[in-house]
């Protein structure tokens, strides 16, 4: 998809992935990008790097763990041309399976829920103006054999299903769902793994890893909403090796 003149939506766009990824579409050419988060004081600074950029901001605070207000928003505000379901969530502490039952629901209905009412109500305003382009956030964790935050890697693997399953809608509806996965990001996420900041074992993995930026990632969300040449269902993985930006693509049918 050519983004010059398109509508846009970014969900989890105060920090991080969402910001890097709205300022990145807005000097591609996007003309009006819908900024979502629960942070409306950061999502203001993201609307002012996008206007700077050139593209159009409305800021919108929006609790995506309360299911009926995630509904009514896109009902209201979801007929654009690309979606970025970017919000996501972990754990914190405690851990599974001390974890109470509430905050595993809140995160399912961040992670999963939320996402998966988003792209229905999307895909259904997509079809009608002609197609679309929507990108779920996955992480490479749906890629491994397991994550120390379980719960925040079931969701995880769960938007990856989804993602894959979204396949047809491609030829059905000329709505193209892909799936990034960023590897280790240096975002505010990371701040949340603990007791007021990062956790031991989050720690552990910023010493034995590299992390990307979040413009590495925002790249690669670029570059699966341009090339329609991508069959509906396929991914995108970004992770830093040895100082160095590496893709790996994937397709629906291919874990």
């Amino acid at each position: 998809m050519d983004i010059k003149g398109k509508t846009a939506i970014v969900t989890g766009a105060a920090s991080g992935i969402g910001r890097a990824t709205a300022v990145a579409l807005a000097e591609r050419g996007a003309a009006a990008i819908a900024l979502v988060d629960v942070n409306d004081i950061d999502l203001r600074e993201t609307a002012g790097r996008v206007e700077a950029a050139g593209a159009r901001a409305t800021v919108h605070r929006l609790d995506l763990s309360d299911i009926a207000a995630t509904e009514a928003w896109f009902a209201a505000h979801g007929d654009v041309d690309i979606l970025h379901n970017n919000a996501g969530v972990v754990s914190g502490l405690p851990q599974f399976p001390d974890v109470d039952a509430a905050r595993i629901r809140w995160i399912i209905d961040v992670n999963v829920t939320s996402l998966i009412a988003a792209t229905q109500i999307a895909v259904q305003a997509m079809r009608r103006r002609g197609g679309g382009v929507i990108v779920n956030t996955v992480s490479t964790v749906a890629l491994g054999t397991g994550f120390y935050d379980a719960m925040y890697a079931t969701t995880k693997a769960a938007v990856m299903m989804f993602t894959r399953c979204c396949a047809p809608l491609k030829a059905e509806c000329n709505v193209r769902v892909a799936g990034m996965l960023p590897g280790l990001v240096d975002t505010p996420i990371l701040d949340t793994t603990g007791a007021g900041g990062k956790s031991e074992w989050m720690e552990q993995v910023l010493a034995n890893n590299e992390a990307c930026e979040p413009k590495d990632i925002a790249g690669g969300v670029i570059a699966l909403i341009e090339d329609d040449g991508l069959a509906g269902g396929d991914w995108l993985a970004v992770r830093r090796l040895a100082g160095k930006i590496e893709y790996q693509w994937g397709h629906a049918d291919t874990v």
